[in-house]
């Protein structure tokens, strides 16, 4: 009973995880992609760091076998969804290829990440994230304009 009481206390943790994700995509007004993406990773990077704990926790429990894989996916790919479908809208005249593809918006949330990772790590600060934020958009910006990507999906 134990072990239930906790699975279901992180499953609503792991949710309320994939909930402020979602509310930042759609709460995310910018009208252009670059605009959007910059916005994005500023909000990537304080969000990280105020929910640092959180997401620790939800991580460590996932890689113990405490939160399915199941659970953990699905609410990943919900994540990944509604990014795909922001991103796409926004670029309706199609000068980034990559995001029209299936694996777009995971391409980002893989960059954005790997940089999370090494802010966890100490590699990064926050405000040193923030310095770097017009350049590490302009770098994701450049890599989304790759052409011929219907050739590369990864799923």
């Amino acid at each position: 009973m134990e072990r239930r009481d906790s699975q279901q206390g992180m499953d609503k943790l792991l949710r309320q995880l994939e909930s402020d994700y979602i509310k930042a995509v759609k709460d995310n007004e910018n009208t252009t992609v670059e605009g959007f993406i910059e916005q994005f990773l500023y909000d990537s990077w304080d969000y990280n760091d105020k929910n640092l704990e959180d997401i620790k926790s939800v991580l460590g429990r996932y890689s113990d076998g405490e939160i399915y894989h199941g659970t953990f996916s699905k609410s990943f790919t919900e994540m990944l969804k509604h990014l795909k479908m922001k991103l796409q809208q926004l670029d309706s005249a199609m000068e980034y290829p990559v995001l029209h593809t299936n694996n777009g918006a995971s391409l980002l949330v893989a960059f954005v990440d790997g940089l999370v990772i090494q802010y966890y790590v100490g590699i990064y600060n926050v405000e040193k994230l923030r310095e770097m934020t017009l350049y590490i958009k302009s770098v994701i910006l450049h890599a989304l304009k790759t052409e011929g990507t219907e050739s590369a999906e990864l799923t």
